[in-house]
């Protein structure tokens, strides 16, 4: 099978350096990334712009543009064979709960399912620039050779590692999404008159525990895996708002 690894990190991120070495022992990788850091850059897409795509050497491209720009290139640009999975990762700090909203990591991985491949986004709580995620790799291909056939296309299936966990498919928790909360704080400098500069500095972040959630099974040391479908629709309102209108 054909495997295309992709990030928000950027192409010299450790995280898909690992995924890479590792996953090469088994499948046919292939590597395009974004030039630079796309963080918190969600589903963002170039659809105005031209893209610089530069071949760094084979199987292994840059892509001036967000997470998945680089996916979609992988998938309809010409330059791989038919693509049947693609990995997100391995991000650099964790995507949980509200984070799969804001997440190029996971955003990468959601646009992947749109087009019905296997898609999955794998975050660490590791946020040190020089961690080793050779470990968290190790498992993602034993979740691969493993269990791929439980897995479905069209569905982004969100793994987050804590910064210590036992390293076997035992490990893994299969959660829901819990609820994370934000204090963003900003710096506002005035650069001239009525114009002025914000920077988001000094953010908190916070969660809300609850039993079965990914915040849950993390703090435990557990993986979670948080199944996410592209189908948003709240259900239950629309059947609350057909009986007032």
């Amino acid at each position: 099978m054909n495997l295309l690894i992709s990030n928000d990190d950027g192409i010299s991120s450790n995280g898909i350096k690992a995924l890479e070495k590792v996953l090469s022992q088994k499948y046919k990788v292939f590597v395009i990334a974004p030039l630079k850091e796309k963080s918190a850059t969600s589903q963002a897409m170039s659809i105005t712009e031209r893209l610089r795509v530069e071949k760094v050497y084979e199987n292994h491209y840059i892509v001036d543009g967000f997470p998945v720009d680089c996916v979609n290139i992988g998938i309809f640009g010409n330059i791989f064979p038919k693509i049947d999975i693609v990995i997100s990762g391995i991000n650099r700090g964790v995507n949980m709960g509200h984070d799969v909203h804001y997440s190029g990591t996971v955003g990468a991985a959601r646009h992947a399912a749109i087009h019905n491949k296997y898609a999955f986004a794998v975050s660490s709580g590791k946020i040190d620039r020089d961690s080793d995620y050779t470990r968290e790799a190790e498992i993602i291909l034993q979740l691969l050779q493993e269990k791929l056939s439980v897995f479905k296309k069209g569905v982004v299936y969100n793994i987050n590692f804590p910064e210590e966990f036992s390293p076997t498919l035992d490990s893994i928790e299969i959660t829901q999404l819990g609820i994370r909360t934000y204090y963003d704080t900003y710096t506002v400098t005035q650069l001239i008159d009525n114009i002025y500069e914000f920077y988001m500095g000094g953010s908190q972040l916070g969660h809300q525990f609850s039993p079965g959630s990914d915040f849950d099974a993390y703090y435990s040391k557990k993986i979670p895996l948080t199944p996410i479908l592209l189908d948003t629709t709240d259900y239950k309102e629309i059947e609350s708002l057909k009986n007032k209108f």
